[in-house]
């Protein structure tokens, strides 16, 4: 019997020559070059994205509603008290839980046309619609209604009567807020989530 010697596995040897360290050298420089400009692209990203909240941070509208009463006069008023201005992309007010109004004009004409009570006070109307354009630190007198007597009449209907309202605005970078007198989100502007 004749004894086989085990046949040996050929190994391949690689020659490395000046031109193969050279080419694997330049393949390994563009991929490391290619993960370090995809990493530098990624916190770009992330920098424009803090520059454009600082940016819209510092032209942030802020609505408010509230009331004044003094002397006997007494005034509806929805002021601006951020630093940018709001652009008003929709008003609904709602009257009883049944009327609808998209201004401030129509509104008070149906309360004083259904409310007996204030056929003769005086008004003074500003409207509020969609399209206004309210700058920062600046308000408007919704309704003025001068003379105790008037002030008090309106004051009874006003507080008697169901009136809900939402208003719509949006920043100049078109960043959506919405202000309404709802009890969980009353006179607190709440961001409107995009789509």
């Amino acid at each position: 019997m004749s004894e086989e010697t085990p046949k040996k596995k050929k190994r391949w040897k690689v020659n490395w020559t000046t031109d193969k360290i050279m080419s694997t050298s330049a393949l390994f420089i563009s991929v490391i070059s290619l993960i370090a400009l995809l990493y530098q692209s990624y916190l770009a990203r992330e920098e424009n994205k803090l520059i454009q909240k600082q940016q819209s941070a510092s032209v942030l509208p802020h609505l408010n509603q509230w009331y004044s009463d003094l002397n006997g006069n007494f005034k509806v008023i929805i002021g601006n008290k951020g630093v940018g201005p709001a652009f008003i992309k929709d008003v609904n007010i709602v009257l009883d839980s049944k009327k609808s109004f998209d201004n401030t004009d129509d509104f008070f004409v149906e309360l004083f046309n259904s409310s007996p009570t204030l056929d003769s006070v005086q008004t003074v109307t500003s409207t509020f619609v969609k399209g206004f354009v309210l700058p920062a630190n600046e308000s408007i007198n919704v309704i003025e209604i001068y003379g105790k007597q008037s002030s008090n009449a309106f004051k009874e209907v006003f507080s008697t009567r169901s009136i809900d309202f939402e208003i719509l605005y949006e920043d100049i970078y078109g960043t959506q807020w919405l202000l309404t007198n709802k009890e969980d989100q009353e006179n607190m502007p709440v961001l409107v989530e995009s789509d």
